[in-house]
C-alpha cells in the first residue's frame, strides 16, 4: 500500500530527525546551496512549488549585501516567507520568528572542486573571472592558493568561509546535518534526492529540467591522478562530511524504497516531458521569469 503524503512525511521525520521535532510542514524551509552542487536546477524548481511573494533568494551575486538586507526584514516579513534559499551559511533559523527546517544537496568533493573551478573560469561575474584570466590560473593552482577548501563543511558549520577548515568544525557540520536537515540530497543521485523532497514537503514537480552546468571542464578520468590526489587531501574534510551525508540519504532511500522508485519513474516522465524544443524553451522562459520576479521582490 502507499502511503498518503501526511503519512510518508511522518515516517520521513522519524528516520531523518530527533523524536519530538515539530512537523516540518508548520516550518519555514531553508535551502543551503552549497557551490556547483545542482543547486541552480533546485532553485528553478523551488520557486514552482512556492508563491514569488513567500520565498526570499539570496543573489548569486551581490550575496553579501542580499544577506545584510535579510536581516533587515521586518519580523512580520519573515513570518510569511515560507522558503529562505541560497548561497549563505547554516544558521539562519536563528534570527526567524517562525521554526524552521534545512534542506541541501552535497556532491563529491573531488569533483565539485573541478566543477567549481571550470564555473569560475569561464563565468565573468564570478569575483575571481578576472584574476584567473590575468594570472591565468591552473586547477592545481586553484586548489594550492585558493582558500575555498572543505567548503561544504565551511557552510553547513556555519563556519567563516575564509578561513583554514577544522576537524571540529566538520564535526559541527555533521551535527547540524543530523539534527536540523530535513532532506540531504546527493547530487550523483539528483532524482531520487528530488523524491525525497517531494515525499517530505507535498512539492508537485510536474516540470523538470537543468540549468547552469558546468560543460566547458575535462573529464575527471583526462585529470592527472596527483592533481585528484591533491584536491582529496586538501578537501579531506569534505570527504569525511560527503561519507556521513550518504550514510544519512541512504538510509532514508531505503525507508521510503518503494516511494522514491514511484517518484523517481514520475520525474523521468516529467523530464522527458520538458525535453522537446518548445516545452524546453517555454519551461526556461517562465523559469526564467519567475527566478526574475522573486529576485526583485527579495531586494526590497
Amino acid at each position: 500500500m502507499i502511503d498518503t503524503p501526511a503519512e510518508s512525511r511522518q515516517k520521513m521525520d522519524q528516520a531523518q530527525t530527533p523524536a519530538g521535532a515539530e512537523d516540518t510542514g508548520k516550518k519555514a524551509v531553508i535551502f543551503l546551496h552549497l557551490p556547483k552542487a545542482a543547486g541552480s536546477t533546485l532553485n528553478r524548481l523551488i520557486e514552482w512549488e512556492y508563491p514569488l511573494f513567500q520565498m526570499y533568494s539570496i543573489d548569486p551575486v551581490f550575496f553579501r549585501w542580499s544577506w545584510a538586507h535579510l536581516h533587515r526584514l521586518s519580523k512580520e516579513r519573515l513570518r510569511r516567507t515560507r522558503m529562505f534559499k541560497g548561497h549563505m551559511l547554516f544558521g539562519l533559523h536563528a534570527i526567524l520568528p517562525q521554526p524552521a527546517t534545512y534542506i541541501t544537496v552535497v556532491r563529491e568533493p573531488v569533483d565539485r572542486v573541478i566543477s567549481s573551478f571550470y564555473f569560475m573560469r569561464t563565468y565573468k561575474l564570478h569575483p575571481l573571472y578576472w584574476k584567473f584570466k590575468r594570472e591565468n590560473w591552473s586547477l592545481e593552482d586553484f586548489v594550492r592558493r585558493s582558500p575555498r577548501e572543505n567548503v561544504q563543511c565551511k557552510i553547513i558549520a556555519g563556519a567563516e568561509y575564509a578561513k583554514p577548515c577544522t576537524a571540529d568544525i566538520c564535526e559541527i557540520a555533521k551535527e547540524n546535518l543530523l539534527r536540523d536537515f530535513s532532506v540531504v540530497g546527493l547530487f550523483e543521485r539528483f532524482e531520487e534526492s528530488l523524491a525525497l523532497m517531494k515525499l517530505r514537503f507535498d512539492w508537485k514537480l510536474q516540470r523538470y529540467s537543468s540549468f547552469n552546468v558546468t560543460r566547458s571542464r575535462p573529464r575527471k578520468a583526462d585529470i592527472p591522478q596527483s592533481t585528484l590526489d591533491l584536491i582529496a587531501e586538501k578537501n579531506s574534510l569534505d570527504i569525511s562530511l560527503y561519507n556521513c551525508a550518504a550514510n544519512t540519504f541512504q538510509t532514508a532511500i531505503t525507508t521510503h524504497a518503494a516511494e522514491v522508485s514511484r517518484i523517481t519513474r514520475e520525474l523521468e516522465a516529467a523530464r522527458a516531458r520538458t525535453q522537446t524544443p518548445l516545452a524546453s524553451a517555454l519551461f526556461s522562459i517562465c523559469a526564467a521569469g519567475r527566478k526574475t520576479i522573486n529576485r526583485a521582490y527579495s531586494s526590497i
